[in-house]
């Protein structure tokens, strides 16, 4: 079964990110939040449209950074969501050819360089399971 990430916990992520920061953290509008995790997680149960974690993970992480949910941190906090999201479920990112890669495919997404289906492309290829 599929652990999924609510809105309050993204939330509490933003805080943590921008309180190690020192900067301000204010949520515009928590239905933005909750818009991007339904839609990452459209229908809300198996089978999900985007199928399988890695592609999830990288839905999530490219609506909540496109909601713009938040006065600061909207980019670390998708980034960070979607790592969470992949570890609560057995998976994580790996992109040895380029430390900078994870930096620049957030980037990217946030300046509409980068679309969902490449992100989901990204995040499939560069997926490892963890080993239990």
């Amino acid at each position: 079964m599929i652990k999924l990430l609510d809105a309050e916990q993204i939330i509490a992520i933003n805080k943590k990110i921008c309180l190690a920061f020192n900067n301000p953290h204010h949520c515009f509008d928590s239905g933005k939040i909750e818009s991007a995790l339904h839609s990452a997680f459209y229908p809300g149960t198996p089978p999900f449209l985007y199928g399988g974690v890695p592609k999830i993970a990288a839905a999530m992480a490219f609506f909540l950074v496109k909601a713009h949910g938040f006065v600061d941190g909207n980019k670390r906090t998708g980034a960070l969501a979607s790592t969470i999201f992949l570890d609560l479920n057995g998976f994580s990112l790996r992109y040895s050819e380029n430390p900078d890669a994870f930096f620049d495919i957030i980037n990217g997404c946030a300046a509409g360089q980068i679309s969902k289906e490449d992100m989901i492309g990204w995040y499939d290829i560069h997926k490892v399971k963890a080993f239990n």
